[in-house]
């Protein structure tokens, strides 16, 4: 195996994670069958679908824009456009802006064997996610939004527009879901940190005294779902002195964490305590619960007090936030 020149001196592992990457890529492309001679069982190849996936997205184009888009020689891109054009794919066209450029556009027959394609490469990742439950679907989709986010980072921003989105909606609280934010609470934390029933206790109280007070003009619930699977959630509610709101039990589930499902939700959440007349908001956490606290911090909280405490079987500090609005 080929390894970058050795460094001990520098050396942080990094011919590891690319070996690690390597291997992943043969993997992910065999398992789609990208490394078949023809893709998706076609008589196209590899570069050639990546054209006609290309031109499929534009009702039309040019030789010089698929070259820059697709990072391909245009040598070799034209070959393939000939190719095309001879198989009665595309046709081109003298652009009236610019005489020297000509316009691509798909032929009936050109935009039926893209839609094949699609058809085929839905089947053939239909067979691999189906057999996997919602929740490793949802954890799948999640990494995938992560590598994208880091590989096509640049310079504070992202390469493209057309990034993996998170496939959740975000709703007000129904019957039922109050009894199932507290047993992804309690279930959840107890995974994650260890705490015991005196959490899924308190998570419980604090739920049951949003319901029994709730108040439309006030308090809000909001629900984040993939697939009808609960997989964040944030309550806000009024506290006795005027203008003061509580948000309380942010959740974002695993498998859903890196989706902006938790930005989301406290997005929502700020947008409604300003419109229900809130002027400063709190909200209760532990120190444990680190991943949220850049969420916190993203929004505009502040920790405005720390105390030590032991509970829910640990010793932990709580942490009091605070955000005026």
């Amino acid at each position: 195996m080929n390894r970058l020149p050795h460094n001990p001196a520098q050396d942080t592992g990094l011919d590891q994670r690319i070996d690690v990457i390597r291997k992943f890529n043969r993997m992910y492309m065999q398992k789609i069958g990208i490394l078949a001679e023809n893709i998706f069982g076609s008589k196209f190849t590899a570069a050639e679908v990546r054209v006609l996936n290309e031109m499929s997205q534009w009702t039309e184009t040019t030789a010089t824009t698929l070259a820059r888009d697709l990072n391909m020689d245009g040598g070799y891109l034209s070959r393939i456009l000939n190719g095309f054009e001879k198989q009665g794919l595309l046709t081109k066209e003298r652009s009236k802006e610019d005489a020297r450029q000509r316009r691509l556009l798909l032929t009936k027959k050109g935009i039926k064997a893209s839609s094949d394609l699609t058809d085929e490469a839905r089947k053939i990742m239909l067979n691999i996610v189906s057999p996997l439950p919602v929740e490793e679907q949802i954890r799948l989709v999640a990494a995938m939004s992560t590598v994208d986010r880091i590989v096509n980072r640049e310079q504070g921003g992202f390469r493209r527009t057309d990034r993996v989105q998170a496939p959740f909606i975000m709703r007000t609280h129904r019957i039922g879901d109050i009894g199932r934010i507290i047993h992804v609470h309690a279930v959840q934390f107890a995974a994650d940190f260890g705490w015991n029933q005196e959490f899924e206790a308190l998570v419980a109280e604090k739920a049951a005294e949003f319901i029994r007070n709730f108040n439309a003009a006030k308090d809000r619930c909001l629900i984040a779902e993939i697939d009808g699977h609960l997989v964040g959630s944030v309550i806000l509610c009024g506290l006795p002195e005027n203008g003061l709101g509580e948000i309380k039990l942010p959740y974002v589930a695993p498998e859903a964490r890196g989706m902006g499902i938790g930005t989301a939700l406290f997005t929502e959440i700020l947008r409604f305590a300003k419109e229900a007349g809130y002027k400063k908001l709190t909200l209760r956490t532990e120190d444990a619960v680190d991943y949220a606290s850049a969420m916190l911090e993203a929004a505009g909280m502040k920790i405005v007090k720390l105390t030590p405490h032991h509970c829910f079987g640990k010793d932990m500090v709580r942490q009091d936030w605070e955000l005026n609005i």
